[in-house]
């Protein structure tokens, strides 16, 4: 049995302390505090909870009498295997005294719901009072806040995940912060904050400030830990980074960590902060991750929220030119196809007449899926920004009528355009290597795939933007199309899709083996650059099924003649099940209708951007009370009228721009200055 505190009751000045921290509202349902309301242990006094302010919460009599010892909650969030062992391994590991969880996860098994209902868990069980996040990119963070939970400027929750939750007790809201203090308000346990590790660098005293202060009362989580670097590792050289060593100091603090990852390794190939490894059972040269529960590429397809892909892959001819040396050997030219080398990748991919072609595969692929829906999009992933507008400027140049997105500027530039992306009526997204990780946009169905980057982790992560499965839509639409060269190593990451060994999704170590020379005199490298390189045929393979690129063109041109919208591997089965052949006539095309597209909506908006939105519109609204005053920029005594206009908004507010901290205080002001007569 736990030791009680000696002092069981709140007394009359601890109840009047937690009403005014939880500012007269119940802390679980936000409804008003009336006569009757309850001081409560947030950790059960039966359980060894202190009655102290900090143990202490301001309920209504009706959530507390719904709060207790074995209270059933109604959620109407039902768990994928994979996230009710993640669930329930951190709970277990919780009260068998360990401090760490290490989870392996593909691309879309639902890994942000997974940390989030696995926080209200702990919550709920008077573990945690709040959730720390930490995560790769600014977009990742946004993403968090919204996708859990939205709420008006009067705090009533509108929408997110976490309505699939009892609102008697859960996690409330996930805000994303750089900076701002405080990280997670006084007035609101349960609450949690997310922020990037680049923020976490620059910042690192206002969240390690934090973490001390909530000491063994928080859940830290490490999403997509692969992209958090460990400076103590002796083997890791000048390749970490201090996130990691960031991270491990938050650890310290934390009540639990889960390490969330999409792949066994760092993005450097280095080991993960904080995890374990062992040897590999087969290969003395190669370590295994230890991790507690994970999600392969082929759960995801067992359980139907992952798609089965088609594999486009062209093959190009490239011409590598030497020039003459000293030695007396004159220029020369090697002719070989890509598929058999891929070692000058880069510049082949930069060459138009290769890449070109593969970006005019997407839009065909595309507009194919179309067929079936008009909300269907897809992405491009290119090396570099200067890459990725090529591929832009051809696009609306060649397709004028395609509804084209670029997502290449600073973290915070491309946040935008990828939310707007997700919501608006758009066609494509071209983008440059890791500004997709982690976005989820259950939309796109086709990749394609520009970069040099081979590394099964990037590549997964990449193609994982389109195997997510969208919900409601027929089975024969869920496949992922993928456009890509035809290098032996991404025929590589072919197998590894195809043959899902026991590791499921691992970094697919693909290293150049230099071949070792006998030491000897110096010589004079050959200097040899890419002359041309040329799209040449494209075959195609899926889950199941592989075609040459005779078989590819013959099927792509009865597609074509039919105007059908099925992957080729599919019209290739559809064909051989019904006995015809190849060289058959094609059928009359038959007239279809398409879908209408959903109407434009608009993307939801952090806490922090709809504050920014108010501001911006109410310094707008000075402005034009101003000139409607006969007062405009530039003139005389200018300065001293806008001053005198912002003086009277702040005083109707009750508040400056500088404390407008949330979105209620912004909005008051926005509507004071609306008032302005």
């Amino acid at each position: 049995m736990a030791d009680r505190d000696a002092q069981r009751f709140f007394t009359q000045n601890q109840r009047n302390i937690l009403y005014d921290l939880a500012e007269g509202r119940c802390e679980a349902c936000s409804a008003p505090l009336l006569d009757g309301w309850e001081a409560d242990h947030k950790v059960p006094w039966v359980e060894g909870g202190r009655t102290a302010i900090e143990n202490g919460q301001a309920l209504c009599a009706q959530c507390n009498k719904r709060k207790g010892r074995g209270v059933q909650y109604t959620d109407e969030f039902s768990p994928r295997p994979f996230q009710r062992e993640v669930i329930d391994q951190v709970s277990d590991r919780i009260h068998a005294g360990e401090r760490l969880t290490v989870v392996l996860a593909s691309p879309g098994s639902g890994k942000t719901l997974t940390y989030q209902a696995t926080a209200t868990r702990l919550f709920r069980a008077g573990l945690i009072d709040h959730v720390a996040v930490f995560a790769p990119r600014v977009t990742l963070a946004e993403q968090c806040e919204t996708d859990w939970m939205q709420r008006d400027r009067h705090g009533a929750v509108v929408g997110g995940m976490c309505l699939l939750f009892d609102s008697t007790k859960r996690i409330g809201m996930i805000r994303h912060k750089i900076k701002e203090k405080p990280l997670t308000p006084v007035t609101e346990p349960g609450s949690g904050f997310v922020s990037t590790y680049s923020a976490l660098v620059t910042n690192e005293s206002v969240f390690l400030e934090w973490a001390a202060k909530h000491e063994g009362r928080f859940l830290l989580v490490a999403d997509e830990a692969q992209f958090c670097g460990d400076t103590s590792d002796p083997d890791a050289g000048e390749g970490g980074t201090r996130a990691g060593a960031l991270i491990k100091q938050m650890h310290e603090y934390a009540r639990h960590t889960l390490l969330l990852t999409g792949t066994p390794n760092r993005a450097d190939n280095q080991r993960l902060v904080l995890a374990d490894y062992e040897p590999h059972p087969t290969d003395p040269k190669r370590e295994v991750l230890v991790h507690h529960a994970e999600a392969k590429y082929s759960n995801g397809i067992a359980e139907g929220y992952l798609r089965k892909f088609e594999m486009r892959l062209t093959d190009a001819r490239v011409s590598k030119r030497t020039l003459a040396d000293d030695a007396g050997r004159g220029d020369s030219v090697l002719e070989y196809n890509l598929s058999d080398d891929g070692s000058e990748l880069v510049p082949v991919l930069r060459d138009e007449k290769t890449w070109q072609p593969l970006v005019d595969d997407v839009v065909r692929a595309i507009r194919d899926k179309q067929k079936f829906h008009a909300s269907y999009r897809g992405l491009i992933s290119c090396m570099q920004q200067q890459d990725a507008k090529k591929v832009y400027k051809y696009l609306q140049q060649r397709y004028p009528d395609l509804r084209v997105a670029l997502a290449v500027s600073s973290d915070s530039g491309a946040s935008q355009v990828l939310q707007d992306f997700k919501v608006k009526p758009m066609d494509l997204l071209v983008t440059v290597r890791m500004a997709f990780i982690g976005y989820d946009c259950k939309t796109i169905t086709v990749v394609g795939i520009l970069t040099h980057y081979r590394d099964g982790g990037h590549l997964m992560q990449l193609i994982g933007r389109g195997l997510r499965v969208w919900d409601g839509t027929p089975a024969r639409e869920q496949t992922c199309v993928i456009v890509a060269p035809d290098d032996p190593k991404m025929q590589g990451f072919l197998e590894l899709l195809r043959e899902e060994n026991d590791r499921g999704l691992k970094v697919l170590e693909e290293r150049e083996r230099e071949e070792r020379e006998e030491p000897g005199d110096a010589v004079q490298e050959e200097l040899s650059f890419i002359d041309s390189a040329v799209a040449t045929t494209t075959r195609a393979s899926s889950n199941e099924l592989d075609m040459d690129a005779d078989e590819t063109l013959m099927v792509e041109t009865l597609k074509r003649a039919v105007d059908a919208a099925e992957d080729v591997t599919k019209l290739k089965q559809i064909i051989e099940m019904a006995g015809m052949m190849l060289k058959q006539p094609p059928p009359v095309p038959q007239p279809r209708t398409e879908p209408d597209p959903e109407p434009p909506t608009e993307a939801p908006k952090t806490e922090r951007q709809q504050i920014a939105d108010f501001n911006s519109k109410t310094s707008d609204t000075i402005r034009q009370y101003l000139y409607r005053c006969g007062v405009k920029p530039g003139d005389v005594g200018y300065q001293d009228a806008a001053m005198k206009a912002t003086a009277r908004v702040n005083e109707a507010a009750g508040c400056t721009a500088a404390n407008a901290n949330t979105v209620e205080k912004a909005s008051r002001r926005f509507r004071a200055a609306l008032a302005l007569k």
